[in-house]
C-alpha cells in the first residue's frame, strides 16, 4: 500500500499603497508682464522670490515623497538603524497560507482504561484527541518471534500517534500479524485477517520532510491516495525502504528490540512471494500495550 502527494509553496506578494499626487506647481509668472520688467521692479523682485521658495518647497515634497517610496520598497536601506522597522498594513483580503490547513482529530470515542475482550476491532470514525501530545509515549510490541519497542513521535505525528494509541488500547492489534515481509525494505503489520477495509475510517496524513525513512522507522501504510491510511503499518529495514518517497506518516522509532525482534521478522522474507505476501513462517502479534499518561 502506498500514497504519493506532492507538495507545494504558495509565495504572498503584498502591494504598496499608491501615494498621494504631488501638489500644483506655482505660476511661471504674472499675466501682462515681460522678461525684463521682473527685474527692474521690486514688486517683481518679491513675486521672483515668492516662486523661488514655491519652487524649493515643491522640491522638498517630491524628494520626501521618493525617499518614503524607497523606505518601503526596500526597508533594509539603513543596514546600520536599529530601529524597530515599520509594520505596512495588510491588505484587506487573506492571503493564502504557505502551508497546507493543520489536520485534525476525530470524533470517535477513546478507548477505556481496561483492553476490552474481545478486542474491538470496526469504528464509525477516527478517535477524537485521547493523549496528551506534549507527553511521551511508547509501544510494547509481543509477537511470537519476539518483543520490540516503539517510542512513538508525539510531537511531530500527533493525530497518527493518537490513533496508533486508542487502536491499541481497544486490542485492536492483538491476534493481527505482520501478512508482508520484503528483504531489505519493509516488515507491514496491523491487518486483521484479510480485512484491507478495517478499522472502517482513515485518518488524515502528517507528512515528514524527505529523507525522513532510517532504519527502525515506523510508518503508517496506506492505499496510495491522500489522507488513506487507518490501521497498518510498517517498520523500514534497509535500504529499500530508506528510499521511500515522505508520502508515509511516522509512527515512531523501534528503539528496543530491533536487532533481535524485528530482524528475525525481516529475516523471514520469502523471495518467491508475491510483493513479500506471506512471509515463509507466521507472524503473530499478541498484544500491543502502551506505555504513558
Amino acid at each position: 500500500m502506498r500514497v504519493a502527494t506532492a507538495r507545494g509553496r504558495t509565495t504572498t506578494v503584498l502591494g504598496v499603497t499608491s501615494l498621494p499626487p504631488p501638489p500644483p506647481s506655482a505660476p511661471s509668472g504674472t499675466p501682462g508682464r515681460q522678461p525684463g520688467d521682473v527685474q527692474d521692479s521690486p514688486t517683481s523682485r518679491a513675486a521672483l522670490l515668492t516662486i523661488l521658495i514655491a519652487v524649493l518647497a515643491v522640491g522638498a515634497l517630491v524628494f520626501g515623497v521618493v525617499m518614503l517610496v524607497r523606505d518601503i520598497d526596500d526597508p533594509a536601506t539603513d543596514p546600520g538603524d536599529d530601529r524597530p522597522a515599520t509594520t505596512i498594513a495588510a491588505p484587506t483580503s487573506t492571503p493564502p497560507s504557505s502551508t497546507d490547513a493543520p489536520a485534525t482529530f476525530g470524533t470517535g470515542a477513546c478507548a477505556p482504561d481496561e483492553v476490552p475482550s474481545p478486542p474491538v476491532r470496526s469504528f464509525e470514525g477516527a478517535p477524537r484527541e485521547c493523549i496528551d501530545t506534549s507527553a511521551r509515549y511508547r509501544a510494547v510490541v509481543t509477537t511470537n518471534h519476539g518483543t520490540f519497542t516503539i517510542t512513538l513521535a508525539t510531537r511531530t505525528s500527533p493525530i497518527t500517534v493518537n490513533n496508533f494509541v486508542t487502536l491499541s488500547r481497544w486490542g485492536y492489534y492483538d491476534g493481527t500479524g505482520c501478512h508482508r515481509v520484503i528483504a531489505d525494505f519493509v516488515v507491514q503489520c496491523g491487518r486483521p485477517g484479510d480485512d484491507e477495509r478495517a478499522p472502517g475510517y482513515t485518518i488524515p496524513d502528517e507528512l515528514p520532510e524527505p529523507d525522513t525513512y532510517a532504519i527502525g522507522t515506523v510508518a503508517m501504510a496506506n492505499t496510495g491516495a491522500p489522507d488513506s491510511g487507518g490501521g497498518q503499518w510498517f517498520i523500514v529495514t534497509g535500504p529499500d525502504g530508506m528510499a521511500l518517497p515522505p508520502s508515509y506518516s511516522v509512527v515512531g522509532t523501534v528503539t528496543k528490540g530491533y536487532d533481535t525482534t524485528v530482524t528475525a521478522l525481516a529475516a523471514l522474507a520469502d523471495p518467491a512471494a508475491s510483493n513479500g505476501v506471506p512471509p515463509r513462517e507466521r507472524i503473530r502479534i499478541r498484544s500491543i500495550r502502551i506505555v504513558g499518561p
